[in-house]
């Protein structure tokens, strides 16, 4: 049953409608138009089974190819798929046993054609390396509406989703180049995340007085804060872009490094000419508390996509250790701030011993996800007893939904044994 879910249009609208899947003629002309007509065929195999074989300079790809569409009730209506027939596993490893010199691929075919906004063709690629371990009957490949909607924004977008699976979204206009490897995803704020996640204290247990004497010691302005993970990490992001010389593509801009025009957030990405936040959290906790409400919206209209970019850290309690980062924490501002007056247990009932950063997500917000994501935090009160800003919190449930994660990073995945 062809029931409505959403769909993206030409124009990067999205609209809910019913899919639209392609016959097998259908998709033969959609890849054969895309990759050239004169260096295509339809192969035929055994059983009234077929795939495209494509050439190009000497190298030969033979594509098994399926419509990508909604799976139907309960599942979200952002999530769709590509059946992996069991014989694609088979042709595949049957192809690499006798001609391993062609490239077997697995791509499913997303169509939405709208009298207003024309045809839209999108191809997804899905790495058959993971895929190539499930045996079995049928099973399926999926995509969501957001790595579509990335793909029509870069022409090529990658991605590992939560179970670990590669996927290459691609627009159809990239799709002769991706293929023949003349395009590839532009990535280029996520390859400098790669490098900082790669020299950051992933794995290590970091202790909060040397994290803090450390910040001190750069001339850190949030050096004192209580909240020290989060201090350590913007200190480290910052750091990372000044000694990389990247800050024309991302840099810091929360607090005192504010400038003038900059908006209440921690990283403006110049280039791309969007805003991110930085947000430290224990993985144990259920939510992450996000910003202001109605700055988060004003900036997300504004600028058509938000950056949250979430480390997640184990944790011990300093009342584990008898309150000893607390002492030395207070002891040691009192020494640097005669000034400073509150006594050597101030903070003590949050305050964290150590941490060990583990993982990390970016969580795009964009028009096509973000009222599906956010959910209004509990604020309370100011000291004075006003009403606080609303902010929105994060659902952390929302790391593991590939509607809005673009991009992760697992310690325990690069852990070396």
């Amino acid at each position: 049953m062809n029931q409505v879910s959403e769909q993206i249009t030409l124009t990067k609208c999205l609209v809910k409608d019913h899919d639209q899947p392609l016959s097998s003629a259908e998709l033969q002309d959609s890849l054969m138009n895309a990759l050239g007509r004169n260096n295509c065929r339809v192969l035929r195999i055994p059983k009234n089974k077929w795939c495209i074989e494509y050439r190009n300079n000497n190298k030969i790809y033979h594509i098994l190819a399926k419509s990508c569409t909604y799976l139907g009730n309960p599942h979200p209506i952002y999530k769709k798929r590509i059946q992996l027939s069991s014989w694609f596993n088979e042709y595949a490893n049957d192809v690499a046993r006798h001609n391993p010199q062609i490239d077997v691929r697995y791509i499913g075919v997303y169509r939405y054609d709208h009298v207003d906004y024309g045809k839209n063709i999108i191809f997804i690629d899905f790495e058959k390396d993971t895929y190539l371990l499930k045996k079995g009957n049928n099973s399926s490949a999926h995509v969501y509406m957001n790595d579509l909607y990335q793909g029509m924004t870069y022409g090529v977008f990658q991605k590992e989703d939560a179970l670990g699976n590669t996927i290459n979204v691609v627009r159809e206009d990239h799709f002769f180049g991706y293929l023949t490897g003349e395009k590839s995803h532009q990535l280029s704020l996520f390859d400098l995340f790669r490098e900082f996640n790669n020299g950051f204290t992933f794995g290590e247990w970091v202790e909060a007085l040397d994290v803090i004497k450390e910040m001190h010691q750069h001339a850190w302005y949030n050096w004192r804060q209580a909240e020290w993970a989060g201090a350590f990490l913007e200190y480290k992001f910052n750091k990372f872009t000044e000694d990389n010389h990247c800050t024309r593509q991302m840099r810091y801009v929360g607090g005192s490094l504010k400038g003038k025009y900059d908006l209440d957030f921690d990283i403006k990405f110049e280039e791309d000419n969007f805003y991110g936040d930085l947000k430290a959290s224990d993985i144990k906790q259920r939510e992450c508390i996000g910003n202001d409400q109605q700055s988060m919206i004003d900036c997300l209209f504004r600028d058509n996509k938000f950056w949250y970019v979430i480390y997640e850290h184990e944790t011990i309690k300093d009342s584990q250790m008898d309150y000893e980062a607390t002492r030395a924490r207070n002891h040691f501002i009192k020494d640097i701030d005669s000034k400073y007056f509150k006594d050597e247990m101030s903070y003590h009932q949050r305050m964290k011993h150590s941490v060990k950063f583990v993982k990390m997500s970016i969580v795009e917000l964009n028009m096509v996800n973000y009222k599906d994501i956010l959910t209004t935090f509990k604020q309370g009160r100011q000291p004075d007893g006003s009403a606080r800003n609303p902010k929105f919190s994060i659902n952390k449930s929302m790391l593991k939904n590939d509607n809005f994660v673009v991009f992760r990073y697992s310690y325990y995945q690069h852990e070396i044994f």
